[in-house]
């Protein structure tokens, strides 16, 4: 799998799995989108061995009592995980009408224009029918700023056999240029099927960033400019400098439950809208992320459906066996299924 700069062959992922009073609590700590994490995997490893014996000395089962000790926020979400649904008793993290299998989360589905090469647009119109006729009403499409032309002509074929269709544009930052950005976000906006784009150019630009926010016509969504921000006025200052319409929000990425919600709330103040997003994680730890966003839309419910990113546990070739299904444009927890784990 790849997105618009990196292909991925492989991931490793650390579980923490905790034992008290025949409970039973799991977390996952993926470092794929975490550059520190992946630039010393080894030094990963020792901080999150170092965290379990602080675990097992001072017995305290709440986060924050770990957190001066942590530096990779994927390890902060990971033992964030084992507390919770240790207290709830794994799978268990909120006991929701969404764990109970009646409810779903709405969420796009994925969709690498990269991965298709010239000449495919017969196979690409085939695959966003499928994503129709599965309920899907947002589709999220990967784009790279070489192949542009190429993507752009294929969003016009699109536009004209489903003028319906809502396509979120993910950039992750492959543009570098002011005037080339708002020339290509100026066409996307023409299609009239385009809702937003992620994070047009590379990360800790707030200057440029904000000037594309203010003069593009299509909403501009805030993604890896997020990423290492965790001080709570630091994370008001980007939003109050940037102001974009929407940030894109990865517990993983942003310091688990509550550095996300850090986020989400600040975003409210300024009517910035926010969706969830998986961060590449196994069934685990989408199991907590899908549990945790259900409960922050009802919480935080908005007149506007949310429709989030969750839909990347389908990406391994080896996953956990777990109830979540993929069904009718949304992630669901199926009571009736058992999770294959040990």
């Amino acid at each position: 799998m790849f997105n618009s700069n990196r292909i991925f062959y492989h991931n490793t992922i650390w579980f923490i799995i905790l034992r008290k009073n025949n409970k039973l609590g799991i977390g996952e700590c993926n470092p794929i989108l975490d550059k520190l994490a992946l630039s010393n995997l080894n030094k990963f490893e020792k901080e999150l061995n170092l965290i379990l014996r602080k675990v097992i000395s001072l017995k305290k089962t709440k986060i924050f009592f770990y957190q001066k000790y942590i530096s990779y926020p994927s390890i902060f979400f990971g033992l964030e995980q084992a507390f919770i649904s240790l207290k709830n008793q794994f799978p268990i993290l909120y006991n929701s009408p969404f764990f109970l299998g009646k409810k779903g989360v709405s969420i796009n589905s994925l969709m690498w224009l990269n991965s298709f090469h010239y000449h495919d647009e017969e196979k690409i119109i085939k695959e966003i029918s499928k994503n129709l006729s599965n309920g899907f009403s947002f589709i999220k499409m990967k784009i790279n700023s070489i192949y542009f032309e190429y993507q752009y002509s294929i969003l016009k074929k699109i536009k004209k056999k489903y003028p319906f269709i809502k396509i979120r544009v993910d950039a992750n930052g492959c543009f570098e240029n002011i005037k080339k950005v708002l020339h290509c976000l100026n066409k996307l906006y023409q299609l009239n099927i385009v809702h937003s784009v992620e994070q047009p150019i590379p990360s800790k630009n707030w200057k440029k960033m904000s000037k594309i926010c203010k003069k593009s016509k299509l909403p501009i969504a805030l993604d890896e400019e997020l990423e290492g921000i965790y001080k709570l006025q630091e994370k008001q200052k980007l939003l109050d400098i940037i102001h974009p319409k929407y940030i894109v929000l990865k517990p993983s990425v942003n310091g688990g439950f509550h550095g996300t919600k850090e986020w989400i709330l600040e975003a409210i103040k300024r009517k910035i809208e926010w969706w969830i997003s998986s961060s590449l994680e196994s069934n685990i730890g989408l199991n907590s992320i899908a549990q945790w966003t259900f409960v922050m839309d009802e919480k935080y419910f908005n007149k506007y459906k949310r429709v989030h990113g969750l839909n990347t546990g389908r990406l391994y070739i080896n996953n956990w066996i777990s109830p979540l299904e993929v069904k009718k444009g949304s992630i669901w927890y199926n009571p009736y299924l058992k999770w294959k784990i040990f």
